[in-house]
């Protein structure tokens, strides 16, 4: 919101001011009447202005005694596609009814607008929910926020400034579904790692004598009972390397805006692959080089999905890094045996031949390029596809929507919500976006 009605104060704050002065000038101009020129007339008319304003000020006196207002969000980790969610409560512990109180809410998430007028009876409660579905990924505040309300005559106003917000990131889609398979590593195939891991895998090797410390779960029981002695067995590290996920963010090479362009397919991309690799018990990282570079070393778990998708939340397209000296930061990162990702919408080559330097180190480098004249822009991005190809490289090229976004299919199928029946039962109900 651009217009405020008042300065942003940084704690919270009640006022009471005067709302109308034509009134209160018309009670002087009386005023000066009666004293000047005694008549009835003017008594009446005195004592009539005056009574309007004592019963306006006691009015909102009362309310901005006892009229209180908060806000609770519901879900506090949200994705793009999701449903936000907040229940706003207002409380009117008054003798007067609040004929209108006006919500006025500072809120930037994009598309959420919670500035409504609701009417509460003296004594009463009421509370609603604002809903909107999360249309933008990136770091927002709910609130501040403030209500405002007013006496029957509109003589005085009263606002209630809330000075509190709560930090809200909306992560980027995740999509189940993607045309793109993982990547091995070097280690990939039949071929084990000679070298023992010092933690359970999914490979188990061997087996040797129990040594003191070793989990009880290790112990290979058949070779146990058989032996007459207690054996664990011995782990293999995997076989599948580590990943590494490189999205190009120089500004030069982007094109579209909005969900349309080619960063936020980058990010639906590199998102997604990073959860898949999560669910495969896959080490990854992300690395993309904004003008804020964005930098999660590899590491597996949920944990390590959740510290990606809140990287990638952040991430803006403006570097001015080129995909070059990307490749070749990454380089310094990336060991012998792991895998790269690069996801980008160049259409030049000359990062070519330190993609080749990359692999030429022991990293199997996989590419997928973003189709630039499907984008709107220029370029054959299938052509550069051969050349990646021919280097030896697997390339994909992405065409703007091939990979739909969950947000469309959010929009196809509705939204669910758990509702008390009467009978006191929770039950799941589908309801369309609105």
């Amino acid at each position: 919101m651009d217009e405020r009605p008042f300065p942003l104060p940084t704690s919270d704050k009640t006022t009471l001011k005067l709302r109308l002065r034509l009134p209160l000038l018309s009670f002087v101009l009386v005023l000066a009447a009666a004293l000047l020129l005694p008549h009835q007339v003017w008594n009446t008319l005195l004592i009539g202005l005056g009574g309007l304003f004592v019963v306006g000020y006691v009015w909102m006196r009362q309310l901005a005694t006892h009229l209180h207002a908060s806000r609770q969000l519901r879900y506090g980790w949200v994705a793009v596609g999701d449903r936000l969610e907040e229940r706003f409560d207002l409380v009117n512990g008054s003798a007067v009814p609040a004929l209108w109180v006006e919500i006025i809410d500072y809120t930037n998430i994009p598309g959420y607008r919670t500035a409504v007028v609701r009417s509460v009876g003296a004594n009463q409660h009421d509370y609603w929910r604002e809903t909107a579905v999360c249309q933008q990924r990136g770091q927002f505040t709910l609130g501040p926020w403030a209500i405002r309300s007013s006496d029957p005559f509109g003589l005085f106003q009263l606002t209630r400034f809330y000075s509190q917000t709560e930090e809200i990131i909306i992560h980027p889609p995740v999509h189940g579904q993607l045309p793109i398979p993982l990547p091995t590593g070097t280690s990939s195939g039949q071929a084990r790692v000679r070298q023992r891991s010092w933690q359970a895998t999914t490979n188990a090797a061997t087996v040797r004598d129990y040594a003191h410390g070793d989990p009880l779960r290790w112990i290979h029981w058949p070779v146990t009972a058989h032996r007459d002695s207690l054996f664990v067995r011995e782990f293999d590290q995997d076989a599948a390397g580590d990943i590494w996920i490189l999205l190009d963010c120089a500004a030069t090479a982007q094109l579209g805006s909005g969900a349309n362009g080619t960063i936020e397919q980058a990010v639906l991309l590199g998102a997604s692959l990073a959860a898949r690799a999560v669910r495969e018990n896959r080490a990854v990282g992300m690395a993309a080089y904004g003008r804020s570079p964005q930098i999660v070393h590899t590491g597996r778990g949920q944990g390590q999905q959740w510290r990606i998708l809140r990287a990638l939340a952040l991430l803006d397209a403006d570097g001015r890094t080129s995909l070059q000296t990307a490749l070749l930061d990454l380089g310094r990162m990336a060991k012998r045996g792991t895998a790269v990702i690069v996801i980008t919408p160049s259409g030049e080559t000359n990062w070519l031949p330190e993609l080749v330097r990359l692999a030429q180190r022991g990293v199997q480098c996989d590419v997928v390029l973003l189709d630039r004249p499907s984008f709107g822009g220029e370029g054959n991005s299938a052509v550069l596809g051969t050349a990646v190809r021919q280097l030896g490289f697997t390339c994909q090229v992405i065409r703007q929507g091939e990979v739909g976004t969950p947000l469309e299919e959010q929009e196809r199928r509705g939204f669910w919500e758990f509702r008390v029946s009467g009978t006191g039962k929770v039950v799941a109900v589908k309801t369309p976006q609105r």
